[in-house]
């Protein structure tokens, strides 16, 4: 495992580009000479967001008709016994399904990357907890030599807070 001048659980950056990690490992590389643009703003921290949220969406309608379900069942006088797995059923998928739909609206500072005709977005939560933003803009604007491709936003804080 390298070290890298700054990293978070997607990316590392060292002075021959950007590298992409999974389970910290470079998975791929992009050069600084290879991006054609590079934006720090606020986007969403989770990819295929749309999906997420139509999954959670889905967990909460079932957990809902579910619901409908055994309400009918308590009215029926002809059933004798009710089981609490039958009980449990509306209660979880709707957590799973409230999470899904609290994870996929999250929104935070990322960085937007364009290089070879591919879009990648990065989100910056560890680099700002750890307070590296100021010094992670400054080495990408002076060593990595972006600063002509690259929209940045100054104070990080502003944006933190902003829905």
């Amino acid at each position: 495992m390298k070290h890298y001048k700054f990293s978070t659980r997607e990316f590392g950056i060292s002075d021959t580009g950007i590298h992409l990690l999974r389970s910290n490992f470079n998975y791929s590389t992009i050069n600084f000479k290879d991006i054609t643009s590079l934006e720090i703003g606020r986007g969403r921290l989770i990819r295929n967001w749309i999906f997420v949220f139509i999954f959670g969406l889905s967990l909460i309608v079932f957990s809902i008709y579910y619901a409908y379900g055994l309400k009918v069942v308590f009215n029926d006088p002809g059933v004798k016994r009710i089981y609490i797995e039958e009980l449990m059923v509306p209660f979880l998928p709707a957590l799973l399904g409230g999470f899904c739909i609290y994870s996929s609206s999250r929104k935070g500072i990322v960085m937007k990357i364009q290089h070879n005709g591919k879009k990648g977005s990065y989100p910056l939560e560890d680099i700002i907890k750890n307070n590296q933003y100021d010094d992670f803009v400054d080495y990408l604007v002076n060593t990595a030599k972006v600063y002509s491709k690259m929209k940045h936003i100054n104070d990080h804080k502003k944006l933190a807070h902003i829905d």
